[in-house]
């Protein structure tokens, strides 16, 4: 996906581009990062430019991972923020993109298999006053991916597609718990809230509100 990202969707980014900025004709950089932990969680990678990953319970929200797969982390809005130009006015970083467009914080894929492919939003805090935009975010997200021929056939290809609203909600295993293997912390954790917004279903994803996300 990194790949497609540097080459084949930047059409999609001059495609899109407001009238006023010029195309984009550099290779934009992907930051990216692998995890296969069992038990880890993850931050918007605006919090933190060094890394995604935090220990088990220190994040935005949490992933139980027990096979383990190896996962693909991509920092997506980070990626759409580097698509800027001087628009000759004062504004040096003016975003190429239309305004108020939002995206998901995190792409998300099994390296091996094609068992995941995930779009994360991440909020901190409660969620309750963000969910109406988290919703917007992700729906919108699906709808740039899939303006790449490309994009959509390698997404298209995973088993499971699924969109991921989290909050830190306070929605924690205890230490015991989790000292006594996998299953036990996964079993206590509340059923996440399923929904559906725009382009999700249309795309093939389901949709759940939780902050943590439960790999099988």
């Amino acid at each position: 996906m990194e790949n497609l990202l540097k080459t084949e969707f930047v059409s999609v980014i001059n495609k899109i581009r407001v009238g006023t900025a010029p195309q984009w004709n550099k290779s934009p950089e992907v930051r990216h990062e692998d995890i296969s932990d069992g038990q880890f969680d993850v931050v918007d990678s605006k919090e933190d430019s060094t890394t995604i990953r935090r220990p088990f319970q220190e994040g935005t929200a949490s992933y139980i991972n027990p096979k383990p797969y190896d996962l693909r982390f991509i920092a997506f809005d980070d990626y759409l923020h580097q698509f800027t130009y001087d628009d000759g006015k004062g504004n040096t970083h003016k975003s190429m993109l239309p305004p108020h467009t939002k995206m998901a914080d995190l792409l998300v894929y099994s390296l091996v298999d094609k068992d995941y492919f995930l779009v994360q939003e991440l909020c901190v805090g409660s969620v309750a006053n963000k969910r109406a935009i988290a919703k917007i975010q992700l729906s919108n997200t699906l709808n740039l991916l899939y303006q790449s021929p490309d994009a959509k056939e390698f997404i298209d290809s995973f088993k499971n597609k699924i969109c991921y609203l989290s909050a830190n909600d306070g929605r924690v295993a205890t230490p015991n718990q989790v000292a006594e293997g996998f299953m036990n912390s996964y079993n206590i954790i509340p059923d996440p809230a399923p929904f559906t917004f725009g382009k999700i279903k249309t795309c093939g994803f389901s949709a759940y509100e939780t902050s943590i996300v439960k790999l099988k």
